[in-house]
C-alpha cells in the first residue's frame, strides 16, 4: 500500500479518511473531526495495528500528532494547516497535500477549529497533555467516542 492508493480509495468512496499498512486498508472512514484518528489509535494501541500510510481530508494539529504517536509515516491531506506540515516535519512524516492553509477553520468557517485552538501552548511532544486536551474538546462539542 501507499498513500496513492489510499488517496484513490479516499475519493472514489468519497471517505473522510482512510489508513493502511504495508499490505492492507486498516481502516477507512467516513466520521467528521478527529474521530477516524481515534479510531486508529485504538487500533494501534489495543491491538496491534501497524499503520504506514494515510490520506485525509483535512489534517490538522491534532490529526498529526496523532498519526505520527500511531507510527504513520506518509500522509496525503486534500487540505492541511501549516502548523500541522510542521509538526509533520519536526516529527518525520512525509506529506502530501492539494492546499495548505494558515489554519484549520471551524465548520461556519467563522473561527479557527475548536481542535486547533485548543491545541495552542500544548507541547506537541506531551502526548498525554495533547490528548487529554482533545478529548476535553471532542466531550464540549458532544462528540461520541
Amino acid at each position: 500500500m501507499n498513500t496513492d492508493i489510499c488517496r484513490e480509495i479516499l475519493h472514489r468512496e468519497n471517505l473522510t479518511c482512510v489508513i493502511a499498512d504495508e499490505n492492507d486498508i486498516v481502516l477507512k472512514s467516513d466520521k467528521k473531526a478527529i474521530l477516524p484518528m481515534i479510531d486508529i489509535l485504538d487500533l494501534y494501541q489495543h491491538h496491534g495495528c501497524r499503520p504506514l500510510y494515510q490520506a485525509d481530508k483535512i489534517i490538522g494539529m491534532a490529526a498529526v500528532i496523532i498519526a505520527a504517536e500511531c507510527g504513520i509515516r506518509e500522509i496525503y491531506a486534500d487540505v492541511i494547516s501549516e502548523q500541522a506540515l510542521a509538526i509533520a516535519g519536526r516529527k518525520g512524516i512525509l506529506v502530501t497535500y492539494d492546499r495548505k492553509v494558515e489554519k484549520i477553520l471551524n465548520q461556519a468557517k467563522t473561527a479557527e477549529g475548536p481542535f486547533e485552538a485548543a491545541l495552542h501552548g500544548v507541547d506537541e511532544n506531551d502526548f498525554e497533555q495533547v490528548m487529554a486536551t482533545i478529548y476535553t474538546v471532542l466531550d464540549r462539542l458532544g462528540f461520541s467516542y
